[in-house]
């Protein structure tokens, strides 16, 4: 994948550049469960965006794409590994042949941090853990 502007990606290759960015380093589940958060953001529209470009691309939401963060500047070779999973997982996530394993969790966070305060407070509940990644869906779910 060659570095351009985001804007130039379509939003399949911006969600495989997500995915690999935030878990190139986790297993195929990792990997899949970042790609279903990415949807499961889509499909309830809210503060953080109401389409996949807007989605990944909301300050703060996705810290690989932080201009701080030193992953932001990071491009994957279309024949490294890792990109080829997250690819292939990203086609199936949206072609609707992936059943999502986050039971429909619109955060994660990785397990070297701790949960957000604001998430303990309000009982975010943990679906899934897989990985160095850990998946939530807010109390009211």
């Amino acid at each position: 994948m060659n570095p351009v502007p985001y804007e130039e990606l379509t939003q399949s290759d911006l969600m495989k550049l997500c995915v690999w960015r935030e878990a190139r380093g986790e297993g195929l589940l990792g990997k899949r469960g970042v790609a279903h958060v990415i949807l499961n953001r889509v499909a309830e529209p809210c503060w953080w965006g109401d389409d996949i470009p807007s989605v990944i691309l909301k300050p703060w939401q996705f810290s690989s794409f932080n201009p701080s963060d030193p992953n932001s500047d990071k491009w994957p070779l279309d024949v490294d590994p890792s990109f080829v999973d997250c690819s292939d997982v990203c086609n199936a996530v949206l072609q609707g042949t992936d059943k999502d394993i986050t039971s429909g969790a619109t955060f994660y966070c990785d397990v070297s941090i701790n949960e957000p305060e604001d998430w303990v407070k309000a009982g975010y509940l943990l679906k899934l853990q897989v990985g160095r990644l850990r998946f939530y869906v807010p109390p009211t779910k």
